[in-house]
């Protein structure tokens, strides 16, 4: 297509040239006119000259012939008189007539005029005189007076006058008319020069349009054939159609092997007749596509609408849809179904509108989702198997336990003074391991709990610690611990939030070397999105191969002789905090201490 300014800069110098030409026109017939009454003015001072001389001629020969008959008295000699006087009076006419427009002249022509008729009534007496036989009267006549030369040559006075006005007048209308034909030869040329380079500026932009618009038809056919091998090859099933009529004009390769259908199967068919869905996924689709077109208008109405109606129903569609894609379960030619997702755009081509359809194949994607759905259900059940088998085999196990403790607790007190020593460790023995049973069996109850219906609650960090560390006194105390707190944020998170804080702190506290007190510091950074916290010891540390080991349940590094413990505090800190959406890690070396870090996000 020609741009918009190139098409005025065209238009704007073809009504130049246009312009141009029409002034050389008007110009050349301006010219043409003028040149014709140039001419006509020249002819016209031509012909009174010629006149004035035919004048002088008829004159001449008037005299001549009356001579010629005072002389011989041959009558015959009057002819030329007779002839010259209608010349004159023919031209005197003529005369006038030519000289119209000329004051000058017409005064001049009454003087000649005037002599003329002198003349010729001299020449009329010397013949009437002559006719009457009296030779005397005419010599005396003739020697006595010089009447006739007299008036001749005021006649040629007068005829050289008006001569040498009319060879002025046809000198300067010469003039005119040489300027005339130079001016026009100058306006021409002009013309000419302008319009052959107005002419080339023309063909130039026309050729750099041309040049510019194979360039672009070239680009468009590598274009159209990069966009044609793109969609051919396209590693996602693809058709075009004209919206409204959902006639399938061209499908790519990667629909053909998706469907199993030919090109002479599909080209020219709607998708329906192909039927690549199943009714019973028709019945799942079309609430889901009226839902979004806000119809409640039935299928068979839709269907039945006018193409025009159709191709505003499309638009409306892609527009519900957006960029979104819709997972629909088709068949294949053989009956196979997979699982793809439809999605589709509306391109414009020539005013017309098409809909390009992608049907990108999701089948594995989709049958690893409904394993996973599976299998969460399976983990779901087994979960609450395992919780249910937990909270009642604590609640099961702590009624013989304490049982066991009560007797043990009644029968120590019995032997207190018992003799046998070995009967009296026995008993602490049986004392230690029913309170370790009980407390592993308290933790393991805690532990499952964890996360069961609870709800997030603003938590005030500050306050938390500030509890736990009174809880802990009396450790503290014990131990000389320095506890250092920074300021601490507020949060949203579950109560057993609370619990995290208490394990971590007891564990630095607990974990120290021996011949130290603990120097420990908490401490939290806000991170954007989240709250990285941090309780830092002077510990005993931990090896770097123990980083994930320590977090799992029941792991512990060491006997219940150097640290006691049922080895279920960390991995109770990790289940919480990644219920909370965090994470938790440790950094350490042995000898040195350790940092706790845990995550929790803001929202």
């Amino acid at each position: 297509m020609i741009s918009l300014k190139i098409k005025s800069s065209i238009y704007w110098l073809i009504s130049i040239i246009l312009l141009l030409l029409i002034g050389t026109m008007l110009f050349s017939m301006y010219s043409i006119g003028r040149l014709k009454n140039n001419l006509a003015a020249q002819v016209h001072t031509s012909s009174i000259m010629l006149v004035l001389n035919d004048n002088l001629i008829s004159l001449l020969n008037a005299e001549t012939g009356e001579r010629g008959f005072i002389i011989t008295a041959d009558t015959s000699y009057l002819e030329p008189y007779k002839k010259g006087r209608q010349n004159i009076a023919g031209n005197i006419s003529g005369l006038r007539s030519l000289t119209i427009d000329n004051p000058v002249q017409q005064k001049n022509l009454d003087t000649l005029e005037n002599y003329i008729n002198r003349k010729f009534s001299l020449i009329e007496k010397s013949i009437l005189l002559k006719k009457q036989g009296d030779n005397e009267a005419i010599k005396m006549m003739l020697a006595s007076s010089g009447e006739g030369k007299r008036i001749m040559d005021e006649i040629r006075l007068v005829n050289q006058s008006m001569g040498a006005e009319e060879l002025r007048l046809y000198r300067e209308r010469t003039f005119l008319t040489s300027r005339s034909i130079e001016n026009a030869q100058f306006i021409f040329v002009i013309e000419g020069v302008f319009s052959l380079l107005i002419t080339i500026i023309l063909a130039f932009i026309i050729i750099r349009e041309l040049n510019r618009r194979k360039k672009t038809e070239k680009d468009l056919a590598i274009s159209s054939e990069r966009f044609l091998k793109i969609f051919t090859e396209n590693p996602v099933a693809m058709t075009i159609a004209e919206v409204g009529d959902s006639k399938i004009l061209f499908a790519n390769n990667r629909f053909y092997e998706y469907f199993g259908y030919s090109s002479e199967e599909v080209i020219g068919q709607k998708a329906e007749a192909l039927k690549l869905v199943s009714p019973e996924e028709e019945a799942r689709l079309f609430p889901i596509l009226l839902g979004l077109l806000n119809e409640t208008r039935s299928i068979a109405e839709l269907q039945a609408l006018s193409q025009e109606e159709s191709e505003k129903l499309v638009i409306r569609l892609k527009e519900a849809m957006g960029n979104n894609g819709l997972i629909v379960l088709y068949t294949r030619k053989n009956g196979e179904p997979f699982y793809a997702i439809l999605s589709y755009d509306i391109i414009e081509i020539d005013h017309k509108k098409y809909t390009v359809t992608s049907y990108q194949d999701v089948n594995e994607q989709k049958k690893a989702e409904n394993k996973i759905v599976a299998y969460s259900i399976e983990l779901e059940r087994q979960n609450k198997e395992i919780e249910q088998f937990a909270y009642v085999a604590s609640h099961d196990l702590q009624e013989p336990l304490r049982t066991i403790s009560n007797f043990s607790t009644l029968l120590t007190e019995k032997l207190e003074t018992h003799p046998d020593k070995e009967t009296r460790e026995f008993l602490s023995y049986i004392n230690g391991g029913a309170k370790r049973m009980s407390g592993l069996i308290f933790d393991l109850l805690e532990y499952s709990r964890i996360g069961k219906n609870m709800g997030k609650e603003r938590m005030d960090c500050n306050i938390l610690v500030e509890e736990i560390l009174t809880d802990l006194s009396a450790d503290i105390e014990e131990s000389l611990a320095e506890i250092q707190v920074q300021k601490l944020p507020v949060v949203n998170g579950y109560t057993y939030l609370k619990s995290v804080f208490q394990n971590l702190i007891s564990n630095a506290i607990k974990f120290r070397n021996a011949g130290t007190h603990p120097v420990i510091t908490i401490s939290a950074t806000d991170k954007g999105k989240e709250f990285l916290f941090s309780i830092k010891d002077n510990g005993i540390g931990i090896e770097e191969i123990y980083y994930e080991r320590i977090f799992l349940i029941f792991q512990r590094l060491h006997t219940r002789a150097e640290y006691d413990g049922t080895g279920i505090g960390l991995s109770q800190c990790k289940k919480t905090i990644e219920l909370h959406g965090g994470k938790i890690w440790v950094e350490s070396e042995p000898g040195k201490g350790s940092i706790f870090n845990f995550t929790i996000p803001k929202t």
